[in-house]
């Protein structure tokens, strides 16, 4: 109780004051020289993490100086992915609802956002402290947050309940049995008729190379639209079953949300007027799946990924 009393107390705190009165997190972690050993104090620091890495790393790849700032985009994004892992994982473990975590982002994102903009404006700079102070926590801890998020995948492993063996890859397939469990599921929290049928998923090699799958149905805007998921070859020639699977899981509480608003009737065109990727069912159906998947099939030891794939839709996305 007390690691949801921390987080709960904090996001308060936060939102009352907003992001200026957010201490420093060098300071911060100074203060607290056991936050690596405590739960909820990791997934603090680490949340924060997540949000620097992902907002410097953004910025470099909008705004690259010389080749350098361009490949240190991709490793800040890539570090971003790792710290997200950790800090929503634990975040929703210790009692943290999904709308606090995603509030409390925001709160880590405007006060980062706001630091870099004064560093810039005042030294044309992103780099000098305070900034650069707390993000060097950040870099000199990267190596323990990757040890760390596969120790957690051990620590949160449940092997008692494995029940079958993830199908194996295989190119243009998907694992049925996989698909059938997380549809059951889906429908049991979303109200749907039992007989509720899954849409077509079709392979589309001619999906853009940054969508790995995309959910379309026909709409006001897109009224010649299919009702249907596709899929893009390379995601299933590079994601591992478990990971195809948990995406296929995404796309069908999208199907299902959509299906729902429309009283689950087919329709030529489709009412879509909820944003799901930010919305608290939405993201707590998602993490369900990431659980459902990984406490039921070998090997599965992607959970933290999964997970930061749940947060990642709402921060990257928030509009879908």
């Amino acid at each position: 109780m007390w690691l949801r009393l921390f987080f709960i107390s904090f996001f308060c705190g936060c939102a009352a004051s907003y992001a200026q009165d957010l201490p420093r997190l060098h300071n911060w972690t100074v203060e607290h020289p056991s936050w690596k050993e405590e739960k909820a104090e990791l997934a603090y620091v680490a949340s924060r993490c997540a949000t620097m890495f992902e907002t410097i790393g953004n910025y470099f790849a909008a705004n690259p100086v010389h080749d350098e700032q361009r490949r240190s985009a991709n490793a800040y994004l890539s570090h971003s992915d790792m710290y997200a892992r950790i800090g929503y994982f634990l975040s929703i473990k210790s009692g943290v609802t999904e709308r606090e975590a995603v509030d409390r982002q925001a709160i880590f994102s405007q006060d980062f956002s706001q630091q870099m903009q004064a560093n810039l404006a005042a030294h044309n700079n992103v780099m000098v402290p305070p900034l650069s102070l707390d993000l060097e926590v950040c870099m000199l801890n990267f190596r323990f947050a990757e040890v760390q998020a596969r120790q957690l995948e051990t620590d949160y492993s449940n092997a008692g309940n494995i029940t079958s063996v993830a199908a194996p890859l295989v190119d243009k397939a998907f694992d049925g049995q996989a698909l059938n469990l997380v549809w059951d599921f889906i429908k049991s929290q979303t109200g749907a008729p039992p007989n509720a049928p899954l849409p077509r998923l079709v392979i589309q090699p001619g999906l853009p190379t940054s969508a790995r799958m995309v959910f379309e149905f026909p709409s006001e805007d897109q009224p010649g639209n299919a009702l249907q998921i596709n899929v893009s070859p390379r995601t299933l020639q590079t994601w591992s079953r478990s990971m195809v699977s948990w995406a296929l899981g995404h796309e069908l509480v999208h199907y299902a949300f959509l299906m729902r608003e429309n009283q689950w009737k087919p329709q030529k065109i489709y009412k879509n007027s909820i944003k799901h990727h930010c919305n608290p069912e939405f993201l707590k159906l998602t993490g369900d799946i990431a659980d459902l998947i990984s406490d039921t099939q070998m090997p599965s030891r992607e959970r933290l990924r999964m997970y930061s794939e749940v947060f990642r839709s709402c921060t990257r996305h928030p509009d879908q």
